[in-house]
């Protein structure tokens, strides 16, 4: 008799079996777990970020290095693995987008503002299935790792819209790393640069500002070409300027023939 199952007057669809390599279903390999890369023409980050992004792949072998992580799902039993393996993506992902000053996840725009990180947009990050990857950063949150506030945009009196959550890293992490100190250390240096910035960018409109209003001004006026020629000479008046000017070519030797 066939493998196939009869139902009713129906023949079903013919039984393939599902392959586990030993995680979930996932394509996890328990032996060879995945990590996360970055993506590529990514700017460098501040060496801290990278530094956390490598050490907390010791997890994966000892999940006593983070324990409220691999208790977070609420089991006295070790933490599987492909779910490991999935916590550890989101994390180095989340860490590479984090904002030092703020401990924020997001990307800088143009206009020096922030965007959020969308779950989709992780999960493809990190090759992972978004419900895996939603099970990864619940455990992250309950684990008191990360913190994760959403938002929302209200369309009008029935309707909202889904904004990306605003999602920050723990201290506490960087400490069970430790790195407590050196993220202290990285977090002034980045506000002093983030200082220079701000200042970079306020001379550079004030600039702009000064001259927009010398562009605005009358080009062909007396007061204007005073104010000139008493920068380039000490001259009070046109006549006294266009009389020096006379002067000086008058003055000048004519080269021999």
């Amino acid at each position: 008799m066939s493998n196939d199952l009869i139902l009713g007057n129906k023949r079903s669809h013919p039984y393939v079996p599902r392959v586990n390599s030993g995680g979930n279903f996932c394509g996890h390999q328990p032996d060879s777990p995945r990590f996360f890369i970055k993506p590529e023409k990514h700017a460098n980050r501040p060496k801290i970020l990278p530094r956390a992004q490598s050490a907390i792949q010791t997890y994966y072998r000892r999940p006593d290095t983070l324990p409220t992580l691999n208790s977070a799902n609420g089991s006295s039993r070790q933490q599987r693995s492909e779910r490991r393996e999935a916590c550890l993506i989101l994390l180095a992902c989340i860490l590479h987008y984090t904002d030092l000053i703020t401990l924020r996840v997001a990307i800088p725009q143009p206009n020096g503002t922030t965007a959020g990180l969308t779950m989709p947009y992780m999960a493809a990050l990190g090759a992972l299935g978004e419900r895996r990857a939603e099970r990864a950063i619940r455990d992250l949150k309950a684990a008191g790792i990360i913190t994760v506030h959403p938002i929302c945009e209200k369309l009008d009196n029935a309707r909202y819209k889904g904004l990306a959550a605003i999602r920050t890293v723990s201290k506490e992490l960087f400490a069970a790393l430790g790195l407590g100190r050196w993220l202290a250390h990285e977090r002034r240096r980045a506000g002093e640069r983030h200082a220079q910035k701000i200042e970079k960018r306020r001379r550079k409109e004030l600039a702009n500002v000064k001259l927009a209003m010398n562009a605005a001004k009358p080009k062909g006026s007396f007061k204007n070409i005073t104010h000139q020629t008493t920068h380039t000479g000490g001259l009070s008046s046109v006549a006294d300027h266009l009389a020096g000017i006379r002067a000086v070519v008058g003055t000048r030797k004519k080269p021999p023939n």
